[in-house]
């Protein structure tokens, strides 16, 4: 829901979406890179969810890596619940990965980043939602990489295929 609320903010009638892009010249508009979404989404999640006791984090380790790093997510979300005993609690946490239009693993980055990395064999996270920042519109200077390498696609397209790996 705080997503969707976050997706009405961007569209709206005062619109926050030039939050998220870069304007560097007269004609010159380019998205801002993944980091700063998720930072953005970040500080949304905080201001929206604050009121419910529910706290979002960036970068969070989930794994600490041996000879290499460890697993970092982009954005992590807890909440403290009542449990099913009277007077207990429980934890609920939920794995945001955040991926701009451009991101060369876009298609793929839900199973292979999220479901098969940061949610298997993860017995404190069982949940993840999948944040495509869609940026495709006019403004965007052609001649950024970044807008070459997103799909052709209309948003319809994009929910739909990302749907679609959702529901498998």
């Amino acid at each position: 829901e705080s997503l969707e609320t976050l997706q009405d903010r961007l569209q709206g009638e005062t619109p926050a979406v030039r939050d998220i892009w870069d304007k560097r010249g007269k004609d010159d508009w380019r998205p801002k890179d993944e980091e700063d979404f998720s930072d953005y989404i970040k500080r949304h999640l905080d201001i929206d969810l604050i009121h419910c006791g529910i706290v979002a984090l960036r970068e969070v380790q989930i794994r600490r890596g041996n000879a290499e790093p460890g697993e970092r997510t982009d954005i992590y979300v807890t909440a403290v619940i009542n449990g099913a005993q009277p007077n207990t609690f429980e934890t609920v946490r939920v794995i945001l990965e955040v991926k701009g239009c451009w991101n060369k693993g876009l298609k793929t980055a839900m199973a292979s980043q999220l479901k098969d990395r940061y949610l298997k064999d993860n017995n404190d996270c069982e949940y993840g939602i999948y944040v495509v920042g869609w940026f495709v519109c006019n403004s965007w200077n052609a001649s950024d990489y970044r807008l070459k390498a997103t799909p052709k696609w209309t948003i319809a397209d994009a929910r739909e295929f990302f749907d679609e790996q959702r529901r498998e």
